[in-house]
């Protein structure tokens, strides 16, 4: 499992690909941490949400119904 340093704000992940599945990444800590998409261990992390815009693409936590 990588190690991130304490101030690091870019992040690149390897990117698998399954016939069935689709394609899957494994999100780095900090980003989860900085979304708050987990902060609570007892329940399932919130969902995110992407966003295209042009050529480029936003995360963000879901919004919680």
């Amino acid at each position: 499992m990588p190690k991130w340093k304490k101030d690091a704000t870019e992040f690149t992940v390897k990117v698998g690909y399954h016939t069935d599945r689709g394609y899957q990444v494994y999100i780095p800590r900090p980003v989860v941490e900085a979304l708050k998409i987990h902060t609570d261990e007892t329940r399932s992390p919130n969902p995110i949400t992407f966003t295209i815009k042009g050529k480029r693409v936003e995360i963000t936590t879901a919004k919680e119904e």
